[in-house]
């Protein structure tokens, strides 16, 4: 029996109607056409490359809330169906009321009038509200969200539709130290790093920040965090200082703090034990050299202060357990005496084998030399002028400070050189500065 136009029309709605219960239950978009990459259980991050035109916040929203949202709106229209057939003699009498109402609108409207105004007015200032308290937010995505959505969706291969709340997480506070953005990063990493990381500065106008790259897992991220910057000025009447200063080792003095509260220190006994500090004039270089000796001074180290400048460590004259040379002569005489001491305490740690207590050999000794372009100069000068025949033609002074500079960490005794410009010439050789 052949189909007629009625039967074919029946089966074209039945199937629309079959194919539009699918979509309700795996909760898609009705009209069919799949605009994110969202799942039934997943929610979406993006904008499929072939679709066209806005994209509605709800297509990003996972399948199963979607068909939540539906079946919890249908349950709603059936109830509401079914309490209507149930009080329908209600209704009627609500029905006869308003009628009565109407016909004697004049003083029903004379009693609502405060109302009416009442309900005007908080609706007035929760608008207000509402848009105070979203101001910031709605500019931070107008200033600075928006155009950054511009310049990335390209490079990260994203489309333009693509709402830019759903991978790019910047708070509003994201200018200041403690703050964290936190970009979604497509699955396919087919992007170049250093592009995206230029176009998140610029656009966002950051500087000092660090990028924490996570590709791996389902939903591969960036974190971008700011340098936190050291503290300007630390004073050691500041209990916190005077604390953490208190706490630190004999053999890592506190030489200053760096980002988020960062001690800053050199252990002398675990990492190197001598210390160059090589910056310019007004860089600080007597102030840290002062930080270092004055607390090593409070754990029981005898200073030897060498100063040819004369002014840079006043502080040190005439204080116990200091030793403060500023001629040439005595400075010569002072080095060779420091090397005598430094070939001694070999022969002691010789004697006292290995595994023996460091503190068996001597106290520590810390030789604080100011100025070495200008000092070693001097040295060699002072030495053309007071050798005599025999002697060997490079200073004794400068083989001693040589000498203590090779030996082994173990003698406890550390020096501590100043320099302008602290090329290998001014020291002795690439060995010395080493």
């Amino acid at each position: 029996m052949a189909r007629t136009k009625f039967d074919k029309q029946v089966d074209e709605s039945a199937d629309s109607l079959a194919r539009g219960l699918a979509r309700v239950l795996a909760g898609r978009d009705l009209d069919g056409v799949r605009r994110t990459d969202a799942t039934f259980w997943r929610s979406g991050t993006r904008v499929l490359p072939e679709v066209e035109g806005k994209v509605r916040r709800r297509s990003y929203k996972p399948g199963w809330r979607r068909l939540s949202f539906r079946l919890a709106l249908g349950g709603g229209v059936a109830e509401s169906g079914y309490l209507t057939t149930r009080d329908l003699d209600a209704t009627r009498e609500t029905l006869r009321e308003l009628t009565e109402l109407w016909e004697n609108r004049e003083e029903a409207l004379a009693a609502l009038e405060p109302a009416g105004i009442g309900a005007a007015s908080v609706l007035t200032v929760g608008t207000a509200a509402y848009v105070v308290l979203t101001r910031e937010r709605r500019e931070l995505m107008r200033e600075w969200v928006g155009p950054l959505h511009e310049a990335l969706h390209q490079p990260l291969g994203l489309a333009e539709q693509t709402d830019p709340r759903r991978y790019l997480h910047i708070p509003k506070n994201f200018s200041d130290d403690d703050a964290q953005i936190r970009i979604d990063l497509p699955i396919r990493l087919g992007f170049s790093r250093d592009v995206v990381a230029d176009l998140i500065t610029q656009k966002l106008a950051l500087q000092g920040v660090t990028f924490s790259w996570h590709p791996e897992g389902r939903k591969p991220y960036v974190l971008v965090k700011k340098t936190r910057k050291p503290p300007a000025l630390s004073l050691f009447k500041d209990p916190k200082t005077r604390e953490l200063v208190a706490k630190a080792k004999e053999s890592a003095p506190v030489i200053g703090f760096g980002a988020g509260g960062r001690i800053v220190s050199v252990d002398l006994d675990a990492e190197s034990p001598h210390i160059l500090v090589n910056a310019s004039t007004g860089g600080g270089k007597s102030v840290i050299l002062r930080c270092i000796a004055c607390q090593m001074l409070h754990h029981g180290s005898r200073v030897f202060v060498l100063d040819t400048k004369r002014i840079s460590h006043l502080w040190a004259r005439g204080l116990p357990g200091v030793t403060y040379c500023a001629d040439v002569a005595d400075i010569h005489d002072q080095l060779i005496a420091l090397g005598i001491e430094g070939r001694n305490r070999t022969r002691v740690a010789d004697d006292l084998g290995i595994g023996a207590d460091p503190k068996a050999i001597g106290p520590r000794l810390l030789i604080l030399l100011e100025e070495v372009n200008a000092t070693m100069k001097q040295l060699a000068r002072y030495w053309e002028k007071t050798r005599e025949s025999g002697d060997p033609k490079v200073s004794p002074a400068v083989d001693a400070l040589n000498e203590i500079l090779y030996m082994g960490r173990q003698l406890r005794m550390h020096v501590l050189l100043v320099a302008q410009s602290a090329t290998a010439r001014a020291l002795g050789g690439p060995e010395v500065r080493e």
